[in-house]
Formats: structure tokens, C-alpha cells, sequence
């Protein structure tokens, strides 16, 4: 919830950028009003899926995050229930014409389809009660977490002013249950960006009396990249959580059953004497001259990319090829006795589905092969490991459909889908998201997709070209419940392509898309990335802690 809040307040940061006074303020006025452009109110709750959560001592109110300021009525020491609706087969957010009360008590409507209420500590069951005005009524029970965990000292500080370098080890002392033995938790900071302070998740760990975050952790936290010049650690605080996914109680009316999120954080203020130097992520850039070939190859920071010595095991996600065959452009040019334009239409002719078929099972074998044999000599799955989980049917529904016209081609391998970045929410991210379904399903560690575009251009004469660009990306599994995982992205783009003449045959479209170039700096690329990630040294003792 807190990440998707932070995606809106981004369309405000200039006004930090500009010095204005009081931003934190109109950020929230300007992520609030957003957010009520994006939902509808609904008088029905069929289709109606709710996300709950309830975290638990609440930091001090002198910390003064965005999450205060957007959610007005902060409790130091107490709870904060949330709640947002959604629907399951549609993307947005709903707000209810009717009421939301826990145990009587009415929620405060926020943004995006969200309620939120705020108690003193309080170990008790919460009874959520939705009442429409049509005079439909449902309803569930959530608990606060039980795993509750002490930060006691931080490099032996206990009180007083605490002061860390973050650019070393830190030994974290702690007290929990001993039930809690080696069971997961995570560590926080407190990092102000563009102006907007907000805790940012640093790792997940295994509980013990004392633990020992190393300074990897620090330079790899939950953060967006950006220029480090934008980030400063002032008046920080630095917590320990758990967070765990409980099973609703006592469901009724229409909602199906559903997972909350539970979370308990206990923290202190500290001052960072030295910050550390984030890792943004790797890059593997650059442009082959001999093959007339740029490629862009990324790998997020180890807090949100696993290692890939993870990667034991990949499963193909989807496999398309699409392209633009037809483009029409216009130029005008001026004598002094007349306007003279000029109209260059542009051709590639239209191809069977099975020509663009044959075209990916002999892309298919060779391009999997690259990603195959530079990860450890990971094992691939049948494609239908993947395509067959009851995940993957689920998401079918919001599959591009294939398309072959005279303007345009578009054409998936066998039985795999171009799924739209419009999912549902609930199917969207972290560990209830399709994506994790379909890991967990599958069996995989990773899942590849790739995009092969063709884009017809101009070329002397009366011929045309088509130009070539590969795009991949492979996703792992979550880190924590709500974290998405990317081992890695890129693209290939060919700066020139080669001449269409006569007929279009298998060998043609072989030529075509340069096939031997593209495995070539595929390869040549993702090797880049892996000497990157051995010299960077922070992806093995980050994912370590996990262990």
C-alpha cells in the first residue's frame, strides 16, 4: 500500500525541487486529489475484493513521514488498520457508498479506494463491518501481529543520542519470544528523498539475540534509484519488523476469502554520521560498431534483485514477435514557382501466421540457449510447465490478443500470452501476484519474457528494410510479501537493418532479424552484467542474511 502511495506523490516532487514551502503538505493535497481521479464509487460490492493490513507500533510522531501527513491522525506507540477495494477482474480503485467500521467505529476515507483508522495498542480482534446504502452488508476479522520483536541497542547504544555509520557492519541487539528463533524479519531506515521523508525497507534477516546487518544492506535498500545527491539520512530512525500474511477470520456477505498483512516494528532515533553509497544498479551499455548493434542491459540493487547464482532454474513467461509493415510519411519543399510534396509509402509484405510462427520455434531454442548457458547452466523448462499452472490460465483474460493485418503483425509463441501492465491490483504485485503464482507453480526460479519488434524503414530506391530489437526481462521471486524481484532487463537495437528484395522465405526473415548478431551481443551483454555483479560484491551477503 505505502509503495503505490509513493508512485502518485512522484508526480509532486518538483515542487520540492523548487523550494516551495510547505510541500509535505501539498504533496499529500496533490497525491489526494489524484488518487480521487483514479476511483469511482460503487454502490455494489459483487466483484468487490478488499486488501487489509494492520501494522503496529507506530513510530514517534517527531519523525515526520509522508505516511503522517497522508494519513492524518497518527497514534505514537498504536495501531493503524487499513483497507482498500478493488475489483478481481478490473484494474482501479472503488470507494464505497456506504459505510466501513471496525468494531462500530467508523474508517476514514483517504484516497484510492482506501480506509484507514488509527487505536492505541491494542492486541484485540478488529470486526470490519461494510454496510451499503442499498442495504447489502459483508464483512471480516483481522488480528494485530503477535510476532512482536525489541530493538534494544544499536552498536551497543541503547538511549540517549544514537549515533551510526552506515557505511559499516551494524550489531543489532534484540528481544523476542523464543518461538521467534530464526524466523524472518526485516530492517528499516529512515531516508528523506526529494524532500519526502519515508522508512524504507534495508533487508530481511533471520532473528537472533544479536544480528549483524552488513554495510552491504545499507547501500541496497528499497529505493528508487536516483542521483545519491537527492537522498539524505537526517533525523533518521532505524527499526526492526515483522510481517507476516494471516488468513481473515470470520468472512461474510460477498468478499471471498482472503490474506491480510500483519506487521510490528519497534525502532529508534539515530544520527548518521556517515551515509552510505547507494547502489542504483548495474549497467551493462554500450554500442558494437562492427555489427551496428546498441545495447541497454539493467540489474536493480540487491535489496530488489536476487543474485544470479539464484538462477537455477527458468521458465518462459511469453515470447512475441510483433511489428509496424506499412508507414506512410510526407514532405513538403518550396520554389520560388511552386509547393512540391513528396509521399514515400513504405511496404513489407504481409506474412502468414505460420511463417511468424515457424520464425519463433527456430528463435525460441537459441535465444533461450544464451540465458541457458550464462546462468550457471540453469535448467529450462517446457514451455508448458509454465503456460499449464492454473496461475497463468487466470491471467489469460487480460492477454493482447494476436493481430496480422496489412499495417501491423503481432504473434505469440505456442501457448504463451502478452499479458497487460493493467492487471488487477490484487494480481499485480508481491507475493498474491500472478508472477509469484506462477513461480511458486511452476517451479521456476525466474521467468523470461522477450519481445522481438521489427520496424519497417527506408532504404535507397525502391526497397525497404526492417529493423530488428530484442527486449527481454526475467523476474524472481518476492522479497518479503510486498517486493518484486528482477534478475535482469535489456534490449538489443539494430541501428540499420537489412534489404527486402524478391520473396520472403524462412532464410529471408532469418537474415531478416540478424539472428547471429543478436545471440552475439545477447551474450556479450549479459556476460557484462555477471562480471558486474562478481566485482559489485553486495548481491551474495545481502540474499545471504536469508539463509
Amino acid at each position: 500500500m505505502t509503495r503505490k502511495i509513493r508512485t502518485i506523490l512522484i508526480f509532486g516532487c518538483l515542487t520540492v525541487l523548487l523550494g516551495l514551502p510547505g510541500c509535505t503538505a501539498m504533496l499529500t493535497k496533490m497525491a489526494t486529489s489524484l488518487g480521487d481521479r483514479l476511483t469511482v464509487t460503487i454502490s455494489s460490492l459483487d466483484g468487490i475484493v478488499p486488501t487489509a493490513g494492520v501494522g503496529s507500533n507506530l513510530h514517534p510522531a517527531e519523525l515526520g513521514t509522508m505516511s503522517q501527513s497522508f494519513f492524518p491522525g497518527w497514534i505514537p506507540g498504536g495501531d493503524m488498520i487499513t483497507v482498500m477495494f478493488t475489483k478481481k477482474k478490473e484494474t482501479g480503485y472503488f470507494k464505497l457508498d456506504g459505510s466501513v467500521t471496525i468494531n462500530g467505529t467508523p474508517m476514514n476515507y483517504v484516497t484510492l479506494g482506501t480506509y484507514c483508522l488509527y487505536s492505541k495498542a491494542d492486541l484485540s480482534p478488529r470486526k470490519f463491518e461494510i454496510t451499503m446504502l442499498s442495504g447489502e452488508k459483508a464483512g471480516f476479522t483481522i488480528e494485530p501481529s503477535k510476532k512482536r520483536i525489541k530493538l534494544v541497542s544499536i552498536n551497543g547504544q541503547k538511549d540517549g543520542k544514537i549515533k551510526i555509520d552506515l557505511s559499516k557492519d551494524a550489531v543489532l541487539e534484540l528481544e523476542y519470544p523464543a518461538e521467534m528463533e530464526n524466523s524472518k524479519m526485516k530492517v528499516s531506515i529512515a531516508i528523506t528523498q526529494l524532500g519526502i521523508k519515508e522508512m524504507y525497507d534495508v533487508c530481511y534477516t533471520k532473528t537472533a539475540p544479536k544480528i549483524t546487518v552488513p554495510a552491504a544492506a545499507f547501500r541496497n535498500v528499497s529505493i528508487a534509484p536516483a542521483s545519491t545527491v537527492l537522498y539524505s539520512f537526517d533525523g533518521s530512525f532505524l527499526s526492526v519488523g515483522t510481517e507476516t500474511m494471516e488468513d481473515v477470520k470470520d468472512v461474510t456477505g460477498s468478499f471471498p476469502a482472503f490474506k491480510y498483512t500483519a506487521h510490528y516494528n519497534d525502532g529508534k532515533m539515530v544520527t548518521v554520521t556517515t551515509e552510505p553509497k547507494l547502489n542504483s544498479g548495474l549497467i551493462a551499455k554500450g554500442k558494437d560498431k562492427d555489427i551496428g548493434v546498441k545495447y541497454d542491459f539493467f540489474k536493480p540493487n540487491a535489496f530488489k534483485s536476487r543474485p544470479f547464482e539464484q538462477l537455477k532454474t527458468i521458465g518462459l513467461k511469453s515470447f512475441s514477435i510483433r511489428g509496424t509493415t506499412y508507414k506512410q510519411t510526407s514532405s513538403t519543399t518550396e520554389t520560388s514557382t511552386a509547393r512540391i510534396t513528396t509521399t514515400t509509402t513504405l511496404r513489407f509484405p504481409k506474412q502468414p501466421n505460420e511463417v511468424w510462427d515457424a520464425l519463433l520455434e527456430d528463435m525460441y531454442p537459441e535465444l533461450a540457449g544464451v540465458f541457458q548457458s550464462e546462468f550457471n547452466n540453469a535448467a529450462l523448462l517446457p514451455v508448458e510447465t509454465v503456460t499449464g499452472t492454473e496461475a497463468y490460465k487466470q491471467i489469460a483474460p487480460f492477454a493482447k490478443d494476436d493481430q496480422n493485418t496489412t499495417v501491423e503483425f503481432s504473434r505469440s509463441f505456442r501457448d504463451t500470452r502478452v499479458v497487460s501492465a493493467f492487471l488487477p491490483v490484487t494480481e499485480g504485485y508481491g507475493a498474491s501476484s500472478a508472477d509469484a503464482k506462477i513461480l511458486d507453480q511452476s517451479g521456476a526460479d525466474g521467468l523470461l519474457t522477450m519481445t522481438l519488434d521489427l520496424e519497417v524503414s527506408e532504404a535507397k530506391g525502391d526497397l525497404v528494410v526492417m529493423i530488428p530489437k530484442l527486449a527481454f526481462e526475467i523476474i524472481g521471486k518476492t522479497n518479503g510479501h510486498i517486493y518484486d524481484t528482477k534478475y535482469c532487463s535489456g534490449t538489443l537495437q539494430f541501428e540499420s537493418g537489412v534489404k527486402i528484395s524478391g520473396n520472403i522465405d524462412q532464410q529471408e526473415l532469418i537474415k531478416i532479424i540478424r539472428k547471429s548478431s543478436m545471440l552475439t551481443i545477447l551474450k556479450k551483454g549479459l556476460q557484462e552484467l555477471l562480471e558486474k555483479e562478481k566485482a559489485n560484491g553486495d548481491y551474495g551477503p545481502v540474499w545471504a542474511l536469508q539463509q
